[in-house]
């Protein structure tokens, strides 16, 4: 069998119907040469539902054991895979149709190695049929400076695509209660910094009405733990400048926290 140029690895936790959208929004794309690599942490008899309705023979699906969470989900379909380059998509979010196909020609340089596009977020009621959209804004991330993705992440994992082989050894933490999307972009940083491309059509669906809608917003992801997990990723991932380590200082100190910039 024929390898796809892109795997499309998702993970998904009792959300049949953001799932159908996602998927759907993959088989609408123009560029169609992909395989999708569904992880399930739980399954449901709708979620069930999707899986069978929309997936197709070259897509794999997997119902995994142990802990909830996407990280152990990504890292499994991500073992899977079989595409020369990889993108990520979780089950509550989007990609606009040419969004492929925009990457590709960008992906098919030879010196490519981390790609990211710019977000469109949504914000939307989930609780309501059809899951109304209540608004979007696009934002250009490549106005962005680089560098400080080491202070603070800045880019969502589905606006990034990856040459598989240079993923080789890395994995999502499962450990973090969150940043562990910013924790492997690091470890990716240190082997290859992302080159912007422009436009793209990656979209971001947040429902800041019903709380607890998308992960982040629930306990696990509350203030103290987040600042631990800044921490952590801190001192795996240390700062390639002063300067850096001074922006991380600042930023810790800002709540509270005041370390040597040494520590940084």
């Amino acid at each position: 069998m024929t390898a796809p140029f892109f795997s499309v690895v998702m993970a998904t936790h009792h959300r049949p119907a953001t799932l159908a959208r996602a998927i759907a929004s993959l088989r609408a794309q123009t560029c169609a040469d992909f395989e999708i690599l569904l992880v399930a942490d739980a399954l449901d008899a709708d979620t069930a539902a999707v899986v069978a309705r929309d997936l197709g023979p070259a897509d794999t699906f997997l119902k995994r054991t142990g802990a909830n969470g996407p990280a152990e989900s990504r890292n499994r379909g991500l073992g899977l895979a079989r595409g020369e380059w990889v993108v990520f998509l979780d089950d509550d979010d989007s990609f606009e149709p040419h969004h492929l196909a925009t990457l590709r020609p960008y992906c098919e340089r030879p010196e490519a190695r981390v790609l990211f596009t710019d977000i469109t977020v949504v914000t939307e009621d989930r609780a309501q049929p059809g899951i109304p959209e209540l608004g979007r804004q696009t934002s250009a991330l490549g106005s962005s400076e680089l560098n400080s993705l080491w202070v603070k992440n800045f880019i969502p994992l589905h606006c990034l695509a990856y040459r598989r082989s240079l993923l080789q050894g890395l994995a999502f933490d499962a450990h973090l209660a969150s940043q562990e999307d910013w924790d492997w972009l690091l470890g990716v940083c240190s082997r290859a910094m992302p080159v912007h491309v422009p436009g793209g059509g990656a979209v971001m669906h947040k429902d800041y009405v019903n709380p607890g809608a998308r992960r982040g917003q629930q306990e696990t992801s509350n203030n103290t733990t987040v600042v631990l997990d800044f921490l952590h990723v801190y001192r795996r991932w240390p700062a390639p400048t002063p300067e850096l380590k001074a922006a991380r200082a600042g930023l810790l100190q800002g709540v509270g926290l005041a370390l040597p910039v040494e520590w940084f």
